[in-house]
């Protein structure tokens, strides 16, 4: 509770420096919408405001500082995360088709699989479009993909399927504010929502980014027919995918 609380402070901190920042752009008219309205006996009157307030706020850092050693002090040390397992080699067994890279169908022969690639490297995503697949491997027909409509995976509603999607990913300029990626069910209501992969676009502006998406479907009560899987890319920025993989394994 220590720990939120530091956070809280932090957070609200942030909102004073912000609140400031856009009261220097309000005096200077530079923030969008509106126009100089002081003098300069005015602009140095509220920048010495400015200061004044941001001296307060630094003095309030040295505390949260010293509150947050003190509580790191006492709490105690982590538990060492256990030791990570080999990964399970294909079964001697063919695959058909063959297994791809790092990815092994359930084994019984009773679970369905599917592993997807990225269509092409640097492809050009562009907002509220469909990410386009191909197919490496896959077992059993509760999972399938068609390459006539390479954007979407078609599910069986009778069943709960993981879901595994890694992307690297460049965010083509101007690379500003939030970018989000969503798994999209068409027609809605055959299985739970999932939440949407959210990151700054700024990080991905500056270079290849690496994302990661987990998520679990669960069949809702009274659906009906099929449903159609497919990526989503929500945001105002064109991306570029360099690479891509993502895994749907039957639970």
């Amino acid at each position: 509770m220590i720990l939120a609380s530091i956070a809280m402070e932090e957070l609200a901190l942030s909102h004073i420096i912000n609140a400031e920042g856009e009261k220097l752009q309000y005096i200077l008219g530079t923030l969008p919408g509106s126009t100089p309205c002081a003098g300069p006996q005015d602009v140095l009157a509220v920048n010495k405001s400015v200061a004044s307030l941001l001296d307060v706020v630094a003095q309030n850092q040295m505390l949260l500082k010293s509150k947050l050693e003190k509580v790191l002090e006492a709490c105690p040390p982590p538990p060492r995360p256990p030791e990570p397992c080999p990964p399970k080699p294909c079964p001697p067994r063919p695959c058909p088709p063959p297994c791809g890279p790092g990815f092994c169908p359930p084994e019984g022969g009773t679970k369905c699989a599917l592993q997807l690639a990225e269509r092409e490297a640097g492809l050009l995503w562009s907002p509220g479009c469909r990410l386009p697949w191909r197919e490496q491997s896959r077992q059993g027909g509760r999972i399938r993909w068609n390459r006539h409509n390479p954007t979407q995976i078609r599910l069986d509603p009778q069943a709960a399927y993981a879901v595994r999607c890694t992307l690297t990913v460049r965010a083509m300029p101007p690379a500003r504010g939030e970018g989000i990626i969503q798994l999209r069910q068409t027609p809605c209501g055959s299985f739970t929502e999932t939440q949407p992969l959210r990151f700054p676009l700024e990080c991905a502006g500056g270079g290849p980014q690496a994302l990661q998406y987990t998520a679990v479907l669960y069949p809702r009560a009274g659906g009906t027919g099929g449903a159609d899987l497919s990526l989503v890319l929500d945001t105002r920025n064109a991306l570029c995918v360099e690479r891509a993989a993502m895994s749907v394994v039957e639970l």
